[in-house]
């Protein structure tokens, strides 16, 4: 198998939450993709991905934690995402901010068809409405 890791910075932007449980969905924009290792030049054999956006679903189990399914879409393929373990948001008041973190177990479709592994998320949500900033890791095994 081969493997490729691929850090992507996101810009997202989230629906109020609604509903019971709380409920919201969050998208992306083009997001930066860097290859960060691969068996070879660019991982796939199709070249490195250069774009790549999102689309995500995000329920609420708790006050501070919540589950998660999406997909990351790239340039030729995609990677359906689901929540591994329950993830985290964290109100820190002194800095106006809200972090998070969640852990997707992948699906991988087109160019990455039979692709598995597990992507990182961390984002960080200004309270004042300003933005979001997020980076996610996958590191994936490719057949």
């Amino acid at each position: 198998m081969r493997r490729l890791t691929l850090l992507l910075r996101f810009q997202p932007q989230a629906t109020p939450p609604a509903g019971d449980p709380p409920a919201l969905d969050v998208t992306s924009g083009p997001g930066t993709v860097t290859v960060l290792d691969g068996d070879d030049e660019n991982g796939t054999g199709d070249g490195a991905p250069t774009e790549a956006s999102y689309v995500t679903h995000v329920t609420m189990t708790g006050e501070e934690t919540f589950e998660e399914t999406g997909e990351i879409f790239f340039d030729g393929g995609s990677l359906k995402v689901s929540t591994a373990v329950p993830g985290i948001m964290r109100a820190v008041e002194a800095a106006g901010t809200v972090l998070g973190s969640v852990i997707w177990q992948v699906e991988g479709t087109g160019r990455f068809d039979g692709a598995t592994g597990l992507v990182t998320s961390s984002f960080a949500i200004q309270m004042d409405g300003s933005g979001i900033v997020e980076e996610q890791v996958a590191r994936l095994l490719l057949p």
